[in-house]
């Protein structure tokens, strides 16, 4: 008994070593996230071979083709549109079966592909286009290309209007600025400043308050200012330019002329794209006029505007619109479309619950080529897009099923205006959008801004009426030892320029990652040899422990 009793307990013991030495599948899941895999996909992804990835482009079908591929590997299911072809699978609908598979009390679910197909309609050059400006029995005509430029126009208009001018045309609750006060710009064309108050001065009280620190405001700004006249049944708009010259890229070379790759600056091949929609909707043409034409409306209006950018930089302005007397504008917008094929790529890993969502999702596409130029979009948004696809990975790897099925999706047309976000909103592959419970977007995670010197800052916005989003973000933090410092806002309603304004849209709550805002954002400079590959990777970290949450447990 002496000899057997040791041996007996040392088999005890090695019985127990498994037990002690087993991780949960939330922890074998964060293991599944490494530096290699991070930079396996993002080094494939944002490489010349992917030209930029340009929505409808061929650049952007290889890219789709390579996120389904690792998504496959990765072992989440395709969940885009049904295929024709392949084996699909019957359902309960919660009657039991009364003869064989597909009769009833039971719902045939066809096969799915990793794509959702859909087009845009691309409007092309017309430099066809005409501006009329009048004043009593004088008319001035001006050319497209000559000067002005259009864009947001997504058909052929004609119209004559009374001008009204507008500031800057910014709407901001938060900072109670309303340029639009008491007034309705409805058949009108819309004159407005470029920008915002204070916006060629960082220095200034307004620049301060608008933008600060985040670089990314700004583009922000411009974009609502678009946003909002769209529902305002304005006629037009025209942008006035004052002491710059927008005609640079205007001009064209007389002979067969291909600047080198180091001279040439921004894209010049770029074409606007648009969904759409389920109604007809004309978006008001937006016209960028040259500075001598802006003077001549300048002139006319007797307004003082070197004085009101002084002071709306200053916070010291009461700003009232008011219609430039004496003056109309007539407008000949020449449009030629056509519609592109593009996708988005959707995959799930299917959880308990068949009727509850979460989302999370990143925009593929960038800016495409432009002679001899390639727009790799390393950070905007390869990066987001590696996120989508690692956070695939870890679910799998965890071995275990999630309370809510998680879509995983890398979205289309982002830099053309939000597209293919909006697109799944309408026309979800899975499921109704009502039943979509949470969405988490990354753009832009893997880069510093300049007063980062320990290279760990990165912002998180999140829907305010979901405070357990930023606890449990906190929480995860401190727990995990992640190396994040985080500027963490929220916001009522969250929107911008990234693909979780759909949502949000939607009653959806969201959190939105970004990590910073760069001098390569939008540039062809924006390449992998400025990755910091360490806060990449604890960013995507800290989205799998929030969607893991998000999946498995309330957020509210």
């Amino acid at each position: 008994m002496k000899k057997i009793m040791p041996a007996a307990a040392l088999l005890v013991l090695l019985l127990q070593l498994p037990l002690q030495g087993q991780i949960s599948p939330k922890e074998k899941g964060l293991q599944a996230i490494n530096i290699d895999a991070v930079k396996g996909q993002l080094e494939f992804l944002a490489s010349d071979w992917m030209e930029g990835r340009a929505t409808g482009e061929r650049g952007s079908f290889m890219a789709a083709d390579y996120i389904a591929s690792m998504f496959r590997v990765f072992g989440a299911a395709p969940a885009g549109d049904a295929t024709m072809g392949g084996r699909g699978r019957y359902i309960s609908r919660g009657t039991p079966p009364s003869g064989p598979s597909g009769q009833a009390g039971q719902s045939f679910i066809p096969p799915k592909s990793y794509f959702q197909n859909f087009t845009l309609i691309e409007t092309q050059p017309s430099a066809g286009s005409t501006l009329t400006i009048k004043k009593g029995g004088q008319e001035y005509n001006f050319r497209e290309g000559i000067d002005f430029s259009v864009s947001r126009a997504t058909m052929n208009v004609k119209f004559e209007a009374p001008l009204i001018f507008v500031g800057y045309g910014i709407q901001d609750k938060a900072n109670g600025i309303d340029d639009f006060a008491g007034t309705d710009v409805k058949g009108k064309v819309i004159v407005r400043l470029n920008g915002f108050p204070g916006y060629n001065d960082n220095t200034s009280p307004m620049y301060k308050k608008l933008v600060g620190d985040n670089l990314r405001a700004q583009y922000e700004i411009q974009r609502n200012k678009s946003d909002i006249i769209s529902k305002m049944e304005a006629a037009g708009i025209i942008d006035l330019t004052i002491n710059r010259d927008v005609t640079k890229s205007w001009g064209i070379y007389k002979f067969n002329y291909y600047p080198a790759p180091a001279e040439n600056g921004p894209r010049t091949n770029w074409q606007s794209m648009r969904l759409d929609g389920k109604e007809v909707n004309s978006d008001p043409a937006t016209i960028t006029i040259t500075e001598r034409v802006s003077n001549l409306i300048i002139k006319e209006s007797g307004f003082d505007i070197a004085k009101y950018e002084k002071d709306a930089a200053a916070g010291n302005v009461k700003f009232k619109p008011f219609i430039i007397n004496g003056l109309t504008a007539g407008l000949n917008v020449t449009v030629n479309t056509r519609r592109v094929n593009v996708r988005n790529v959707i995959a799930i890993i299917e959880g308990e619950n068949p009727n509850e969502y979460v989302a999370v999702g990143a925009h593929m596409d960038h800016m495409g080529m432009d002679n001899g130029k390639i727009w790799n979009g390393a950070d905007d948004n390869a990066s987001g897009t590696v996120a989508v696809m690692t956070l695939a990975k870890a679910f799998a790897a965890s071995g275990v099923k999630p309370k809510r099925s998680i879509l995983f999706c890398a979205w289309t047309g982002e830099e053309k205006g939000l597209l293919g976000s909006e697109y799944f909103t309408l026309y979800p592959t899975t499921g109704k959008i009502t039943d979509y419970m949470f969405y988490m977007n990354f753009d832009m995670i893997a880069r510093d801004v300049q007063n980062d010197t320990l290279k760990n800052m990165a912002g998180i916005t999140y829907t305010k009426a979901y405070p357990k989003l930023e606890e449990m973000t906190r929480s995860a933090v401190d727990v995990y030892k992640l190396n994040l410092k985080l500027n963490i806002r929220s916001q009522e309603a969250p929107t911008g320029g990234s693909d979780y304004t759909a949502f949000t849209e939607n009653k959806i709550p969201v959190i939105a990652w970004m990590a910073a805002m760069h001098a390569d954002y939008h540039e062809a400079s924006d390449e992998v040899s400025l990755v910091n590959w360490n806060k990449m990777t604890e960013i995507i970290k800290l989205g799998y422990l929030q969607l893991w949450e998000a999946a498995n447990a309330e957020i509210k």
